[in-house]
């Protein structure tokens, strides 16, 4: 049974269209199509439920003739479509007349595609991809205006040569009729009728491929063949083989990986921090990451001369103690743990430099060592996390060595800086509060009007008991 959904085309009154879009619930699953007639490039995805996506990338203009069969994740084959379709070309030639229309079909899980146009009242081009993807263009001349209908067909790779091919058709059966008149339009030959009535393109069709949202699979999953069963990750690769009889350890072996768990007998996998949340693998079981420098914790530096001694001692103690272990025999799977030991090291020996407590020289020959150290332990995180196997025993050594000698400085720059310290002295009591002193009576405002009326009449009255006394005498 044949399913179809019509095509959205960008340009569909151009002569070669610039984009074909599709998208429909088709074969089982959903379709998204695009295609650049132009540019000979094509992309179809098949997205089944709960499964891995499948995709075709047409080339030379071909159609896809068979279900994709190329498995993808689906985030990535929906960023496939989005880039396929982004930036379509410039608009092209529109002087054929009408427009084109397309139709996707999937019958018995094979796509095939039709795009017709009629270019005239009495014939219609046609164009229909094959079972090898090559395109076919007819076109059919209506017994209008001649004598009997008429049909001819063209073989082309690219649908953009089918169409030019097909174009060639038309002209060849319509040259007992005005052909030109009749299939282009006249305001694209006719400039003085075109000012009069310029053309208009017809509107952008909405995008149907903006409707593909799958939701992602598991991350891993089963596929059996002839040997046995095999466990696939979300781009397909193998991460672990079965044998044919062994489908229940197949089974229970995904089941570990999609919830997170490591199977039994599972080999670590190591990889830098970074990698790992970029992934989403910093809580996996199974998983060995190798922390950057920055995601450590940095202890506080020590707040007195005792302190910074013993932290200085503590330092150095265990920088010979991992220098003496990185000489040993060891795994290579303890490389990451080691270097885990190794940054914290660095971590402890920076916090103690960078104590308030430090200056001068010292100090700033201390900060240098803890910085090579530094780039030592990054240089080797980072290439465990690329796969890859750096020399961790000469690592260790060159971070176990810078890492003391910063310690041994840091302690006798802290030591020289404690004779630059104010020496604090004990805070004095509060003093005793001060008896509250009495108010003084206010003095009272002074009246002169009144003050020289007073002394006035206090010289009048010496005056008269002076006359008396004369007067008695």
């Amino acid at each position: 049974m044949a399913e179809k959904f019509h095509l959205q085309i960008v340009g569909a009154d151009e002569d070669v269209p610039r984009l074909l879009l599709a998208y429909g619930r088709a074969c089982g699953g959903e379709m998204a199509f695009v295609m650049r007639p132009r540019e000979d490039l094509a992309v179809l995805v098949h997205q089944l439920k709960k499964q891995p996506a499948r995709i075709w990338r047409g080339e030379e203009g071909l159609a896809p003739a068979q279900a994709p069969e190329q498995e993808i994740e689906p985030t990535a084959a929906v960023a496939e479509v989005t880039r396929m379709k982004a930036s379509p070309p410039a608009a092209g030639p529109a002087t054929l007349r009408g427009t084109w229309k397309g139709i996707l079909y999937c019958t018995d899980g094979r796509p095939s595609m039709v795009l017709a146009r009629k270019v005239a009242s009495y014939g219609t081009l046609r164009l229909a991809s094959g079972l090898d993807g090559r395109w076919t263009a007819t076109f059919e001349r209506a017994p209008r205006w001649f004598s009997k209908a008429a049909q001819e067909s063209v073989q082309r790779d690219g649908l953009a040569d089918a169409i030019q091919a097909g174009m060639g058709l038309v002209v060849g059966l319509v040259s007992e009729a005005c052909s030109f008149r009749d299939t282009r339009r006249r305001n694209a030959v006719d400039a003085e009728y075109a000012a009069v009535h310029p053309y208009r393109p017809p509107k952008a069709p909405k995008d149907p491929t903006e409707r593909y949202q799958p939701k992602p699979g598991p991350a891993y999953r089963l596929r059996q063949d002839e040997a046995g069963f095999d466990v696939l990750d979300a781009s397909g690769n193998v991460v672990a083989r079965f044998g044919a009889r062994e489908k229940g350890k197949a089974e229970r072996h995904v089941r570990a990986l999609n919830k997170g768990q490591a199977p039994a007998g599972t080999p670590a996998v190591t990889v830098s921090a970074d990698v790992a949340g970029a992934f989403g693998m910093g809580g996996m079981p199974g998983v060995t990451v190798v922390p950057s420098l920055d995601a450590l914790p940095t202890p506080e530096p020590p707040a007195g001369p005792t302190s910074a001694a013993r932290v200085a001692a503590a330092t150095e103690k265990e920088a010979e103690a991992l220098a003496e272990l990185a000489l040993t025999s060891w795994a290579a799977s303890d490389a990451p743990e080691l270097l885990r030991r190794a940054g914290r090291l660095i971590k402890h020996a920076q916090a103690l430099a960078a104590s308030p407590l430090c200056s001068g020289k010292e100090q700033k020959a201390a900060l240098e060592d803890i910085r090579r150290a530094a780039n030592a332990y990054q240089q080797a995180a980072d290439a465990i996390g690329r796969g890859e196997s750096p020399d961790v025993v000469t690592t260790l050594r060159r971070i176990t060595e810078r890492v003391s000698l910063a310690a041994a400085r840091a302690a006798k720059s802290c030591a020289a800086g404690q004779q630059k310290l104010p020496v604090e002295r004990p805070a004095k009591a509060p003093a005793a509060p001060k008896p509250a002193r009495s108010r003084k009576a206010k003095a009272p405002e002074v009246d002169p009007a009144k003050d020289k009326a007073l002394v006035d009449a206090f010289a009048q009255a010496i005056q008269a008991a002076a006359a008396q006394m004369g007067a008695a005498s």
